[in-house]
């Protein structure tokens, strides 16, 4: 009875999650500031109308992250994290619609984060007002954090750090759920080995440049090296051969050319690597001295980290180019202790009870078996995984290959679809 409750609620909140959604989106949380200092309050003025429970936890007091809380009969707790931060817009000409207006159209909101994932935020919002009119059988706490999109730093690798998130599952709001046609859990996400190269040369008079050493040259010729580690066999666990096949049978659907799909098929057994930022040179007519090469190297969960740099040092080595050097990455994940301080990312086990608690969820939703898939980019679940102790899956709303692009959407069909999932899972949870 409490489950279809939830449904009916969910599918008469249409309007409600998309104007949620689009308020949203019109507060501008995006990097480099990634402020939601305007997002927080929005979210607690809800709460707050709806006589739910909230805090606001701020390292950063532009960077305010909120929690929601509903209490329950037993002592396990149910955590559902979703993030409030969004990447850049990018130019503002690549949008059909102004990047932050939260356009409603057809079904549709529009504008950056909708997908990713300010609508899987709105989505929990609602099921957190209908949750809190009826008796749950455990407590649920919903937390939207800050810094997502660069690693949690004042967001949920703060929170965990300092034990603020505490609670026996956490279901990870982030990431590409598949909708209606196709669900999918995501059993966890890649980590990074970000890498750095460091170019030194000699400054010059551009008129002379022989009397100078180009440092950007130098990284020229190395970039292409470092590119090899695409190469690199990863050793994985084994009970992540069927997942890894069924998230490349996922990931496939996207894939409409025989190049990507060569690529897809690499892409959990062996790193991706992108050089995405390069900074050298001060004037035209200064031979640059200096400059470095920034490259976003992604790993399945359970590589070694510590082999990848290994052998990205080696193979930067072996290129012979004089004044280059590998240095420490910005890292933009969470680490843990002990024998996960070497391994990427994380993942839980598909044959858990929570993972089959959260497949029956979905399948109650959907009326169709998900599948279970690693997601490629990393979520807030490497924070609460990792750190914080606590068991992580991702159901999202998102839809599929529109995150951190130009024209950004949601269709309100997923976020009436997170509302039943998020809404139904305390009632499927069984500790």
């Amino acid at each position: 009875m409490s489950i279809a409750r939830i449904f009916a609620e969910a599918d008469k909140a249409g309007k409600e999650v998309a104007e949620l959604t689009s308020g949203l989106v019109r507060f501008n949380s995006a990097h480099p500031e990634g402020r939601t200092d305007e997002v927080v309050p929005y979210i607690a003025e809800y709460l707050e109308k709806h006589g739910i429970e909230h805090e606001v936890h701020a390292q950063d007091p532009k960077k305010p992250n909120i929690v929601g809380r509903l209490p329950g009969k037993s002592n396990h707790k149910i955590l559902w994290v979703g993030h409030i931060d969004v990447v850049p817009e990018g130019k503002s000409e690549a949008w059909k619609y102004p990047a932050y207006d939260g356009v409603i159209t057809g079904g549709v909101v529009h504008g950056r984060g909708s997908s990713d994932m300010k609508g899987s935020c709105a989505a929990a919002m609602v099921s957190a007002r209908i949750l809190s009119k009826m008796r749950l059988p455990h407590p649920v706490e919903f937390w939207f954090t800050a810094d997502e999109e660069i690693g949690g730093g004042a967001g949920a690798k703060w929170l965990a750090e300092s034990g603020r998130l505490k609670g026996d599952v956490c279901v990870i709001g982030d990431g590409n759920g598949g909708g209606a046609e196709s669900p999918s859990i995501d059993l966890g996400c890649k980590g990074g080995a970000q890498t750095r190269l460091i170019a030194k040369g000699k400054t010059a008079h551009g008129s002379t440049p022989f009397l100078g050493d180009n440092a950007i040259m130098k990284l020229i010729k190395v970039i292409p090296e470092v590119y090899k580690i695409g190469n690199f066999k990863l050793e994985l666990p084994a009970e992540l051969n069927k997942p890894i096949r069924d998230s490349v049978k996922f990931y496939m659907g996207e894939a409409k050319t025989p190049e990507l799909q060569r690529n897809v098929r690499r892409l959990f057994n062996y790193p991706t690597v992108t050089c995405n930022i390069i900074n050298g040179g001060v004037k035209i007519n200064v031979v640059p001295d200096y400059a470095e090469a920034e490259f976003d190297i992604r790993l399945t969960p359970g590589a070694s980290v510590s082999a990848v740099r290994n052998e990205i040092e080696r193979i930067v080595k072996a290129a012979g180019v004089p004044g280059v050097e590998v240095a420490a990455g910005r890292e933009t994940h969470a680490k843990a202790s002990g024998k996960l301080g070497d391994k990427a990312g994380f993942y839980e086990d598909p044959n858990t009870p929570f993972a089959k608690q959260l497949t029956n969820t979905i399948k109650k939703a959907t009326g169709k078996r998900p599948s279970v898939k690693i997601l490629t980019g990393g979520t807030d679940g490497i924070s609460t995984s990792k750190i914080a102790g606590i068991p992580s899956l991702g159901y999202g709303t998102s839809i599929s290959g529109v995150a951190h692009q130009p024209n950004e959407y949601i269709t309100v069909e997923n976020l009436i679809l997170g509302i039943k999932v998020y809404g139904a899972f305390p009632y499927f949870y069984k500790p």
